[in-house]
């Protein structure tokens, strides 16, 4: 007897990433290896094809793993854990990966397999938002536009058909249009820096309750902005951004930049409306 399968995606995703191998460490292969992800140049299955052979039991781990249905990372950030450097960065190369392995199958003329890959990747983006703080977030953020853009190319390049686009418009509906929730990654963020302060109170290095409290409420009402719609948090952003040179410099340097965060759901959002206007077109 097998034992029981793991419910837990992110268990299949360290799997992966442990398996990925870096491209060819030469000039031209890495040049290329940009320019074809961005679009800027057609796939080249000569060139780019072992590369993705080498790859391919990393890139099957990560995509059946984005098939089940939870996501939690096990990073003990109670305890002063941080996302290692490598961790961010095999994420964004498995990325990388999935989207050239979406261009191969739909250069093969495989539209259906194609599309189902870069989904694959934007569900994987959103499940390493997971459990996470804002770094966490932001390479999510990242992944998911490295698989969305190459969908909104298709649609707008009349790769896909009219059922597939029907097909593809509904599932795109259920995604959120910032990916994921935003104020979940800041909420892990508010609590490492609320522990940090009230740690520090009771070690030598006192924080007042007056400095705390501020930071506090500041972080709740960052987390409420980004709950909102993008385009909508703007306002309140900007209100936020007025707000934190009220706050003292060791609460003001455990705060990410609410601005730049929203930036990035705006980019999210922005490819997201372009992906449905793409597929609305006949």
């Amino acid at each position: 007897m097998f034992p029981p399968e793991t419910d837990n995606a992110a268990l299949r995703y360290w799997f992966a990433l442990a398996k990925v191998q870096e491209p060819p460490d030469d000039e031209a292969t890495r040049r290329l290896f940009g320019e074809t992800i961005t679009g800027r140049v057609a796939w080249d299955e000569a060139k780019l094809g072992p590369v993705l052979d080498s790859n391919l039991d990393a890139l099957r781990s990560m995509q059946r793993a984005t098939k089940l249905p939870v996501c939690n990372w096990g990073f003990d950030y109670r305890n002063g854990a941080k996302n290692p450097l490598w961790f961010g960065m095999r994420a964004r190369l498995l990325s990388h990966l999935n989207a050239l392995q979406g261009m191969r199958e739909m250069a093969d003329g495989d539209s259906r397999t194609a599309v189902d890959t870069w989904l694959a990747g934007v569900h994987f983006g959103q499940d390493m938002s997971s459990s996470g703080p804002m770094i966490g977030a932001l390479i999510a953020q990242a992944i998911i536009l490295d698989n969305l853009q190459p969908l909104v190319d298709s649609a707008r390049q009349g790769k896909l058909n009219n059922e597939q686009k029907t097909e593809l418009s509904v599932f795109v509906k259920t995604i959120p249009e910032d990916g994921f929730d935003w104020g979940a990654a800041w909420g892990v963020e508010f609590a490492i820096g609320d522990q940090f302060l009230q740690k520090s109170r009771t070690t030598g290095k006192p924080q007042s309750d007056d400095k705390i409290r501020p930071y506090e409420e500041y972080m709740l009402a960052a987390q409420a902005a980004l709950r909102e719609p993008p385009a909508e948090a703007k306002a309140r952003v900007d209100d936020l951004e007025s707000k934190i040179r009220r706050l003292g410099k060791v609460e003001q340097n455990l705060i990410p930049s609410i601005r730049a965060t929203n930036e990035a759901r705006i980019r999210l959002a922005t490819a997201h409306r372009e992906l449905m206007q793409a597929l609305s077109t006949r």
